[in-house]
């Protein structure tokens, strides 16, 4: 027996099997129960004396145990065995002797873990699977809203008797624990199976935690027809039932790489159903200084949409993404959440470029120009001599961060003759103008 950890601050223990060679082995854990006596039935299974639940169990094998009963004192300290196969249980506080065996109970009981649905749920059919051997089995369900059955929960409600099942008649709460009560009708006892329950959550709404606009002049690839996401499924550690809160099945949210088109924009965002029910978004538009909605799309299944913004006028915009979860739920019972979008800009048309002016004098060219855009920052100037390559020109100011910015360019070593001077602009949304001056 090694309890894990010490002083006051045991919370379990471990048992190990020490073979003749020396070699330990665990064969028992429990996160919580401290075993504090240990004996050996006829058949050589260790018995295990428990606290703080007065718990005895037995090991039938190195992965499986039987939980014998639950003495209601808090500790079992000593075992001590019988010459007819029985055994006697001694406790702590309160000190009492039980003696159990050599023969079967004529009836017993056994109580599930608490079952947490993760939301307030309401209840459906229970059924189970079973060998009552002649006996009887009937299970008996409660309901609560804290995580340990209290005197705030309900009482066990009538018995099912039925394998079949019936429905349960447990008041609607978060968190459930059934109890089978096995009654034997001969030598041998009744054996449960499995116990299944049915519920069904209060629907949530969903939630959009963030809205993104991307960026301007690229649009995300087509989707599907009809969609086909890819789906997961995350299994719970083996021996551990699935948790309640949510559903394990979630579909793939990542937003796939875009590609680039002049005029479009889009935006991602991030929903979650705390149900796990599948959703499904509509999306609409307005400027910031008008009040109707308009729609772009709806039924979109994907976090993520793009259009032409070319069918807008320039200026500043919104969006606001309605997520619903009407797919997993009857029309009536559907929720929705909307969030909008901080604003974004639409700018299609290309800066003007002003006042362009060129002369030659020396061997050398001079060039002055104005750019100016009515929305964004001009994001570079280039030049071309005689239809050579574009070269970058700077600014006068040397920064490229205004809506309107002027340029004085000298090209040295100018040949004699008539030379086409090409200049072109572009905005932060790669939207260009060029102009052309004739130096003789």
């Amino acid at each position: 027996m090694a309890p894990s950890g010490s002083g006051v601050s045991v919370t379990g223990s471990d048992v190990y099997r020490i073979d003749p060679a020396g070699n330990p082995q665990k064969i028992w854990s429990h996160a919580q129960d401290i075993i504090y006596a240990i004996t050996f039935d006829a058949q050589g299974r260790a018995l295990l004396g428990s606290g703080n639940k007065g718990c005895i169990y037995r090991v039938e094998s190195d992965v499986l145990y039987t939980a014998l009963v639950t003495a209601p004192s808090t500790q079992i300290v000593a075992f001590q065995t019988s010459a007819d196969g029985a055994f006697y249980a001694a406790t702590g506080n309160v000190g009492k002797i039980y003696r159990l065996g050599p023969g079967l109970a004529h009836e017993g009981s056994l109580e599930s873990d608490v079952f947490d649905t993760g939301f307030f749920s309401q209840w459906g059919r229970l059924s189970f699977e079973a060998h009552p051997n002649g006996g009887s089995i009937a299970i008996a369900a409660r309901s609560g809203n804290l995580d340990r059955p209290q005197k705030n929960w309900s009482t066990w409600s009538a018995p099912i008797t039925d394998p079949k099942g019936d429905r349960i008649a447990s008041p609607a709460a978060r968190f459930i624990q059934w109890k089978a009560t096995l009654t034997a009708g001969g030598v041998q006892s009744p054996e449960l199976e499995s116990v299944d329950l049915a519920y069904l959550q209060r629907n949530m709404p969903p939630r959009i935690e963030a809205i993104e606009s991307t960026p301007a002049n690229y649009k995300f690839p087509a989707p599907s027809i009809p969609p086909t996401p890819s789906q997961t499924l995350t299994l719970p550690p083996i021996g551990k039932p699935a948790s309640g809160s949510g559903s394990s099945l979630s579909l793939d949210s990542g937003t796939p790489s875009m590609q680039y088109a002049k005029g479009f924009t889009g935006a991602r965002w991030a929903a979650t159903d705390d149900n796990g029910d599948g959703l499904i978004f509509t999306i609409e538009i307005r400027g910031t200084h008008e009040t109707n909605w308009k729609l772009l799309k709806d039924k979109v299944r994907e976090k993520y949409w793009s259009w032409d913004s070319t069918a807008f006028p320039d200026g500043e915009y919104r969006i606001r993404v309605t997520a619903s979860d009407l797919p997993g739920n009857p029309p009536a019972e559907a929720l929705s959440t909307s969030m909008v979008s901080d604003p974004f800009l639409i700018d299609n048309t290309p800066p003007k470029i002003a006042g362009l002016a060129a002369s030659a004098t020396g061997g050398k060219l001079r060039a002055t120009w104005t750019a100016a855009d009515a929305l964004s920052d001009i994001k570079k100037a280039e030049y071309s001599l005689d239809g050579g390559d574009w070269t970058l020109a700077a600014p006068v100011t040397g920064l490229s961060d205004s809506h309107e910015l002027a340029y004085d360019l000298t090209i040295d070593h100018i040949a004699p003759g008539e030379h086409t001077l090409a200049v072109r602009v572009e905005d932060d949304y790669d939207n260009q103008s060029v102009d052309k001056a004739v130096v003789r």
